[in-house]
């Protein structure tokens, strides 16, 4: 997938079923944004997380 930005680095991995899906820095900055924006309202502190810098995200669909 071509992207606007040729020295643009992903920040987020998307493996569905066991297939790299390949994001466009749009896309990208998209989901990074919404889940970021999401743990902002989850009191993380409270389990020793002041600062988010790693997020690793399973959603089983069954």
């Amino acid at each position: 997938m071509s992207d606007c930005n040729d020295d643009y680095e992903n920040k987020v991995s998307l493996v569905i079923n066991g297939n790299d899906i390949e994001l466009n820095k749009f896309t990208d900055d998209i989901i990074k944004e919404t889940i970021l924006g999401l743990l902002k309202a989850i009191k993380t502190s409270e389990y020793g997380v002041d600062e988010v810098k790693d997020v690793e995200i399973t959603i089983k669909n069954e």
